[in-house]
């Protein structure tokens, strides 16, 4: 085989290998995209989590020596919450997974759920991910 002969079979060659490397690179690119909204939700709940265990806990009833809560007062305040914050309108499909009281009824417990759409994934595949934030405050008695 001549010199020219090779060049001719090597022809196009890093072509391939260019479209190769521009493909792993986009979807390098829609992973760590995909991975920062998950995070980013997740950030987000997790604020929505803390004011709903806080309004929660704000909402204690004195009853004997100690202000204590019960299980509905912890999903209603949380609820409230929600509704008033407006965090139906900002997460896709968020509910209260669990509502409960710890300590005696001293401590509420809030955990959320919500779906985050992956970006750019979502064209493709039905990319939808479920993130949960879980949070807790405890109701104080200031004299």
């Amino acid at each position: 085989m001549s010199v020219s002969e090779l060049q001719r079979e090597d022809r196009g060659q890093s072509s391939v290998v260019i479209l190769g490397m521009l493909v792993i690179l986009l979807l390098t690119a829609a992973v760590v995209a995909g991975a920062t909204a998950v995070n980013l939700e997740a950030r987000k709940l997790l604020s929505a989590a803390d004011g709903a265990s806080s309004a929660a806990a704000q909402s204690a009833s004195a009853a004997g020596a100690s202000p204590s809560l019960s299980e509905n007062q912890v999903r209603a305040a949380a609820q409230d919450y929600l509704s008033d914050s407006g965090a139906y309108q900002r997460f896709t499909a968020v509910e209260i997974t669990q509502a409960s009281t710890a300590d005696g009824g001293a401590t509420a417990q809030v955990e959320l759920a919500a779906a985050v759409e992956l970006p750019i994934l979502s064209w493709v595949l039905p990319a939808q991910v479920t993130v949960t934030a879980e949070s807790h405050a405890r109701v104080s008695l200031n004299r």
